[in-house]
């Protein structure tokens, strides 16, 4: 049976994982190995048979090999449902206002879209720092003393100096600190409209202006929302 381990070992695996149809290769193992076990049955010499023990273990090692064959098929087409399915999901997005989990903003033509934050206990300063897609800050605003609750803040989309920068996506983060000098980070979230659906990383997004939303990061859909709200001036 030395034969059959060892062209089932070379030219199973090739079949497997090579391309083209993987069905029609994995139906053509089998019928590859049972040629070659009739083979050897056939030639082999009758006053030294093959070994019982190593027959069976070589068939349970084909077994083997073609459950495993099965369960990655298996896995690859669950993937493609779950991918089909998520697809599907994003479409009935589009046209929609959604709230996100995130701290990424699009500013169009002057003007910003919405941060949301929530503070979560009193604090006595809390700032909103802005930052360009390099990482630097741009802006920072004194939003003042905040009690624990939830809060907007739209940003006027100017720098230090007052001037407008350019259209693009920036980063908000919102910075308290307490009476006790205990300084904490508010967690935030984006609105917007969806208005697409993109593939990216082997999952889909939903686009809300040139910011990529996941899935697990939306919290809600809104139309409106009463919430009390700043703007820079």
């Amino acid at each position: 049976m030395s034969t059959i381990s060892s062209l089932l070992d070379s030219s199973y695996y090739t079949d497997s994982t090579g391309t083209g149809n993987s069905a029609s290769k994995s139906e053509l193992g089998k019928e590859a190995f049972l040629q070659l076990l009739l083979t050897q049955l056939t030639y082999q010499d009758p006053l030294d048979p093959m070994d019982d023990q190593d027959f069976v273990a070589q068939l349970a090692q084909f077994s083997s090999l073609e459950q495993l064959t099965n369960i990655s098929t298996g896995i690859t087409s669950l993937n493609a449902s779950v991918l089909e399915n998520q697809m599907f999901s994003a479409i009935q997005f589009i046209g929609k206002t959604i709230r996100a989990s995130g701290e990424s903003i699009q500013l169009d033509d002057g003007k910003a879209s919405t941060i949301h934050y929530k503070v979560a206990t009193d604090a006595e300063t809390v700032l909103a720092n802005i930052l360009n897609e390099d990482g630097t800050v741009v802006r920072t605003v004194d939003l003042g003393g905040k009690n624990a609750g939830e809060y907007e803040f739209v940003w006027d989309g100017k720098d230090t100096n007052g001037n407008t920068l350019d259209d693009g996506v920036y980063t908000v983060t919102i910075m308290t600190q307490d009476a006790d000098g205990n300084a904490g980070v508010a967690s935030t979230e984006i609105e917007g409209k969806v208005t697409g659906v993109e593939s990216a990383n082997g999952a889909y997004y939903l686009r809300v202006g040139d910011v990529l939303v996941a899935f697990n990061n939306i919290t809600e859909i809104v139309d409106t929302k009463t919430v009390q709200t700043e703007e820079t001036s």
